[in-house]
């Protein structure tokens, strides 16, 4: 079960990064998403000293190996630069404040 801290700072830099952005699709939504939490997984976090989502939960699965879900499905390699393409298409708008 995941941190509660965890979830809110992540939803948090959602809103921050992702929700300033003009959308006109349920498929550019998902890009987006998709894209975002790729990018989010792979950046290293001072909660986890230094290190990325990604990484730590790696090296949690090796040292465990039945915490893997046996339906996880490894990230597309294109959804980044596909989120990259929504949002060079897109309005940014700025968020009030």
């Amino acid at each position: 079960m995941p941190d509660n801290g965890l979830v809110e700072r992540f939803n948090g830099r959602v809103q921050r990064e992702v929700l300033g952005i003009t959308i006109s699709s349920h498929r550019d939504v998902e890009i987006l998403l998709t894209g975002f939490n790729q990018a989010y997984n792979r950046r290293r976090q001072c909660v986890l000293q230094g290190t990325s989502p990604e990484k730590a939960v790696r090296s949690r699965l090796q040292a465990t190996p039945a915490l893997a879900n046996r339906r996880y499905k490894p990230p597309n390699p294109e959804a980044l630069p596909q989120a990259l393409k929504v949002v060079a298409a897109k309005d940014v708008s700025h968020l009030d404040t």
